[in-house]
């Protein structure tokens, strides 16, 4: 088990477009990473690592190493709130497809929290939940806060993205 313990600085998150992350009102209102001890195992830390070079690819518009971080098969599912539109995707072709839209939309996720969906280590469920503190996109006129979570399934190893569910109905900022 690996034990770590979190500084109290706000998450940073790097970005290659001029587009910010998330509105000067939002950031302000930023809260830090917590600085309680946690306690992961080597699975988790595998997973918690998987979803953050994600997101941070997500972010930055690089659509190769985002799409490198999913498996073949890939399933998932998104809200483009701006269209107020409900995605779903299968396999890398469509995902790869997606990423490609969300990336010229230049959206942004920023994450509030990470957490282990289903803990129970002897089904072998690699699943975690990612809420989000803010979304953004040049569609948006403010940034929208996802009341629903997304779900991450990982691939055996954890290295890889099975499936990112992160849409639900209605794709309305304002729900």
């Amino acid at each position: 088990m690996v034990l770590a313990t979190a500084c109290a600085t706000p998450a940073t998150t790097l970005s290659a477009s001029p587009f910010p992350t998330i509105s000067a009102a939002a950031a302000a209102t930023q809260r830090p990473t917590s600085t309680l001890t946690f306690a992961l195992g080597a699975d988790q830390a595998r997973f918690v690592a998987t979803v953050m070079r994600f997101v941070d690819a997500f972010n930055a518009e690089d659509v190769a190493v985002a799409t490198a971080l999913l498996t073949d098969d890939v399933g998932g599912s998104d809200c483009d709130y701006g269209r107020h539109e409900y995605i779903q995707f299968r396999g890398k072709t469509e995902a790869t497809a997606w990423l490609r839209g969300r990336a010229a939309d230049h959206d942004r996720l920023q994450i509030s929290d990470i957490t282990n969906s289903n803990p129970d280590p002897l089904t072998g469920s690699r699943v975690v939940a990612v809420s989000w503190l803010a979304r953004t996109s040049a569609l948006l006129a403010r940034p929208v806060v996802p009341q629903v979570a997304a779900k991450v399934v990982f691939s055996q190893d954890g290295s890889a993205i099975r499936a990112f569910a992160n849409g639900a109905l209605p794709c309305d900022p304002a729900k």
